[in-house]
Formats: structure tokens, C-alpha cells, sequence
């Protein structure tokens, strides 16, 4: 595809609403991180930059629910110099479906740390417990990230290769159908 065709395909109506650099250039948040925000392994996807911007993501995925995780991880992506838009996909590992899943993971960490009797899972006093005595989870809460983190980080590397691969491959057969037309 041509670069001006981006704007024809589907996606193309939601991407020109996206603000460019011109727009942010002297805004209050380009004088806040300065042209490190146009930095461009923040916002293109390369290898190393996917991984850090993933784990960075995953890492605030496992912080307790708060309206701001999405924030944190892209400063922290900002930072670490990793890929935004992947730290923000990363945030949602912990979605509607997985939070029960990750709180308990947390919940079980934490009471192996401080030594108190876990509830089984599916019990229903869970919720009750973590009301009452909050303080198994919140103590799981951040080595649970770390162990995400640490994770997602060589599982992110092998996703990129996989992935590459097969787009490459996909570019290999549509060349194979069709050698008059050269792919730049």
C-alpha cells in the first residue's frame, strides 16, 4: 500500500483524527517531556522498543485498579524509551475477564509472604476477606507485577518474532502469486 493510501483504507477515518507532531509542538506537553515525546522508537514498533513498551504495560496491568494505570504506563514507556501504543495494549491484560484471575494470583503471593492461611479459590467469602483484611493483596500487589513484567518480557520477543515471520511469509506467497508487482 502507498503511503497516501492509509487515508482510503478502513482504519484511515479514525487515524487522520489522530494529533501529529506539528499540532503538539509547543503544547504544554511537549514543554513537559520536551522532543522526547517525537522520539521515534516511541511510537514505531521495533523489537526492543515492543518488548519494553509491553512489559512496561503489563508491569502497571497488575497495579490495583485505578482510572490512571493506562497514564502510568506510557510515561513509564515514555521513559524506558519504549513503544507506547504497546504499553497501553499491555495495561489490558488485566481486563474484566482476567482481574478475578489476578487478584487471586495476587492474593495467594501475598499471603505467602506474610505467612497467613489463603482462602480457597471460588470461595465466596474471598471478596469478604479482601474487604476485611486487605493486606495479603496489597502486599502480593507488586511482586505479582514483577513477575508479570519479568515474564512478558522474553514472551513479548518471541511474539515479535512470530509475528514478523509470518507477515514475511504472507509477503513471500503474494510475491510468489504475483511477481510483476514489487512490494517496497
Amino acid at each position: 500500500m502507498k503511503p497516501i493510501h492509509w487515508r482510503r483504507s478502513r482504519f484511515g477515518s479514525y487515524l487522520r483524527r489522530l494529533p501529529r507532531a506539528k499540532h503538539l509542538r509547543g503544547t504544554w506537553i511537549h514543554r513537559l517531556f520536551g522532543d522526547r515525546l517525537f522520539a521515534s522508537e516511541l511510537w514505531q514498533p521495533s523489537r526492543r522498543a515492543f518488548a519494553v513498551g509491553l512489559t512496561a504495560g503489563a508491569f502497571f496491568a497488575m497495579m490495583p485498579p485505578l482510572p490512571v494505570q493506562m497514564l502510568l504506563a506510557a510515561l513509564a514507556a515514555i521513559f524506558l524509551r519504549g513503544n507506547v501504543p504497546a504499553a497501553l495494549a499491555g495495561t489490558w491484560i488485566s481486563n474484566p475477564f482476567t482481574a478475578p484471575f489476578c487478584i487471586y494470583f495476587q492474593y495467594r503471593i501475598g499471603c505467602l509472604l506474610t505467612g497467613c492461611e489463603p482462602l480457597k479459590w471460588g470461595s465466596s467469602d474471598l471478596l469478604a476477606s479482601l474487604k476485611a483484611a486487605p493486606l495479603p493483596y496489597l502486599v502480593g500487589v507488586l511482586p505479582a507485577a514483577a513477575i508479570v513484567a519479568a515474564v512478558t518480557y522474553p514472551v513479548s520477543f518471541v511474539l515479535w518474532d512470530w509475528t514478523t515471520t509470518r507477515i514475511e511469509a504472507a509477503r513471500q506467497r503474494r510475491l510468489a502469486r504475483n511477481p510483476s508487482v514489487v512490494e517496497k
